[in-house]
């Protein structure tokens, strides 16, 4: 397997992912499964020290904004600890997952903002709902209010 270019990151970073199902097909028990992953999201993130900076769970797949002070490295094993974990909860051996997952490292706010706009309104792009506050699997609401609750780190220049 050719050596991913995240790897190189030692330092850290902000990633845009994105990960999906297996010939992206529903996650198992939708929709009451997303309850689930989000659950998860948030453990395995606390676990490896991975701030969640942005997220949607959709039907097939998945978008985060994750920071780690780690890099590359630090991000490969948390996207592998979150299917696996997942995985388990959902089908126990079974496949549930494309083999890899698509990232991008996010190098100015500006670029974060984008790709922040583009997971939250992504429910909306595809006729899940008619407003990004509507889809309770996001980090939209999280953004909106930003009270002290608030599970996801609101702060860019963290990983500067």
């Amino acid at each position: 397997m050719p050596l991913r270019k995240r790897n190189l990151i030692n330092n850290p970073a902000i990633f845009f992912i994105t990960t999906s199902t297996l010939q992206r097909k529903p996650f198992p028990g939708y929709p009451d499964s997303l309850i689930k992953i989000e659950e998860l999201l948030f453990q395995v993130a606390k676990y490896k020290s991975v701030s969640i900076m942005g997220y949607v769970i959709m039907p097939t797949h998945l978008h985060l904004i994750a920071g780690t002070k780690e890099g590359g490295l630090g991000i490969s094993k948390f996207i592998h600890s979150l299917k696996g974990m997942i995985r388990k909860e959902l089908v126990g051996n079974a496949k549930l997952w494309q083999e890899r997952f698509d990232d991008l490292v996010l190098k100015s706010e500006n670029q974060f903002n984008i790709k922040l706009n583009y997971i939250h309104y992504n429910p909306v792009k595809i006729g899940l709902v008619e407003n990004p506050e509507d889809w309770p699997y996001s980090s939209y609401r999280d953004w909106i209010h930003q009270n002290k609750n608030c599970r996801i780190d609101c702060d860019f220049k963290t990983f500067e």
